[in-house]
């Protein structure tokens, strides 16, 4: 089996890594994601000041944190780490043609908040082709 896992560093993200090594023993293969969207999306106004390679940089190394924490959640079984740049759900549904499952934490956010926002979570559960699990 392999599993896509989607992280973020957050406690819920975490807290999926945890039943992921859990419940998933055997022959199966990991890979984290972690997808970080251009500042340029949220602040239009910083694309004068925007440089792609320092944020691609940055990013990077903000993941190595990230993975490094799910990895330890996750009691070492990670077979691949991704990082990306871009909206979150689209990159984890093109990456997910090649897995069996997809696993991602949920946020405790509030209702209002989800409705405004939107969350990764739902764009996938509408979206996705392969199995998906909500931690």
């Amino acid at each position: 089996m392999r599993i896509l896992l989607a992280t973020d560093g957050s406690d819920g993200a975490l807290t999926a890594a945890r039943y992921v090594a859990k419940v998933f023993a055997g022959d199966v293969e990991i890979t984290l994601v972690n997808v970080l969207r251009n500042p340029v999306e949220y602040f239009p106004d910083a694309a004068i000041a925007y440089d792609p390679e320092l944020w691609h940089q940055q990013g990077k190394k903000f993941s190595e944190g990230v993975f490094g924490a799910t990895r330890e959640a996750l009691g070492g079984r990670v077979v691949k780490e991704v990082f990306r740049e871009g909206v979150p759900h689209h990159a984890i549904l093109d990456m997910s043609r090649d897995f069996d499952l997809v696993v991602v934490g949920k946020r405790r956010k509030p209702s209002l908040s989800r409705l405004v926002l939107g969350s990764v979570s739902q764009a996938l559960a509408h979206n996705l082709q392969v199995p998906l699990l909500i931690v």
